[in-house]
């Protein structure tokens, strides 16, 4: 192989690694894209080795420097982009147990007393207005029959405190 055809195989290796750096930032292939990426630009490393040892320095320094900063710069400026809009999650998460209907509505038992239907250690039932209601204690086990107080509602679920009759 000549000069000019190594020197153009060691730009499409350094090409195509970058483009599998961004395919990898884009795509969940848990890092098998990168290796490749890392491989093909130790190829092309070795390849400016076999032009000149001090070509194969300078190659290597400057892999060594640009390719993180590629990489940084690539999961910086993706999610601006047209694609990196539509891949990424724009609209903030809602809090634990907010998506759920149910959270909603039971945050209105909070500060009832009730009784505990099941025994709870640490979750069981208890019963609100004629309703069954999935409840967890806040601390200890908690005996079938004994009087609670619901302290908050906790996503699909109340949370309870045993209290003195």
């Amino acid at each position: 192989m000549g000069l000019t055809e190594t020197i153009l195989l060691i730009v499409v290796l350094i090409v195509a690694a970058m483009a599998l750096i961004v395919a990898e930032i884009c795509t969940p292939t848990f890092g098998l894209l990168a290796v490749l990426a890392v491989a093909g630009v130790g190829w092309a490393i070795y390849l400016c080795y076999t032009i000149d040892p001090v070509a194969g320095i300078v190659a290597t320094v400057v892999a060594v420097v640009l390719l993180p900063a590629f990489s940084i710069a690539a999961v910086k400026i993706i999610p601006k982009t047209s694609l990196g809009r539509r891949l990424a999650l724009r609209r903030k998460l809602t809090p634990p147990g907010q998506g759920t209907p149910e959270a909603e509505d039971l945050g209105r038992f909070v500060g009832r007393r009730t009784t505990a239907e099941t025994i709870l250690r640490p979750s069981g039932t208890v019963r609100v207005d004629g309703q069954r209601i999935v409840a967890q204690a806040e601390s200890a086990m908690i005996e079938k029959g004994r009087p609670v107080k619901i302290i908050r509602a906790a996503g699909t679920h109340v949370v309870v405190r045993e209290v003195e009759s």
